[in-house]
């Protein structure tokens, strides 16, 4: 006997905390230095400056959003940030983020998988970035929804704790919208000194 499908939402709402690792080949490298020091900025300050993608000239990379990078990113880890679960159109559970973090209770409630990320200190030009509001919505079809087939993947990553990830039996969520606004941005070079 077949079941009907259920089409899983789920909605993010806090704070994004973004790291992007800008990844350049040496053409790129050296043209992008060059405009830079036409503009008198370094490099990783002039990722930052709206018309310096202007004098680019790019159609690829229109804006900072285009820029080829390594990104990770998740919500913050704060009491006031939830996740919402809308099953066939009706909320069915709401979380707060600190009650996915498995030392908070005897026996977890969720399935938790934790990745500690420690390789970020590699030479290159970094871009931090955190943004609040409605981080996203994210969907997918199941054959019958269960908060205890859901799995939550939490990245620790410079004192940070971040939701990465969340699925349903493995099934993969379809990013819908967002609507946020950057709250602080910053970049930075790391070179090496020999």
């Amino acid at each position: 006997m077949n079941t009907a499908l259920q089409k899983l939402k789920i909605n993010l709402f806090g704070e994004l905390w973004t790291l992007k690792k800008v990844l350049l080949n040496t053409i790129e490298q050296e043209y992008f230095e060059n405009i830079a020091s036409r503009l008198k900025l370094p490099l990783h300050q002039a990722l930052l400056d709206p018309f310096f993608y202007h004098h680019l000239r790019l159609n690829t990379i229109p804006n900072i959003d285009k820029l080829p990078c390594k990104e990770v990113s998740g919500l913050m880890h704060n009491s006031s940030h939830q996740i919402e679960f809308w099953v066939n159109g009706k909320k069915t559970e709401k979380i707060n983020i600190p009650n996915l973090e498995p030392s908070q209770y005897l026996f977890p409630l969720y399935q938790v998988k934790n990745v500690i990320i420690t390789k970020i200190n590699a030479p290159g030009v970094y871009i931090e970035q955190k943004e609040k509001g409605f981080i996203g919505s994210y969907e997918t079809v199941v054959d019958n929804f269960s908060m205890d087939d859901l799995t939550f993947s939490l990245l620790e990553i410079n004192n940070h704790l971040l939701l990465d990830n969340i699925t349903h039996q493995h099934a993969k969520m379809v990013f819908k919208k967002k609507e946020t606004l950057i709250t602080y941005q910053n970049s930075y070079e790391i070179v090496v000194i020999e």
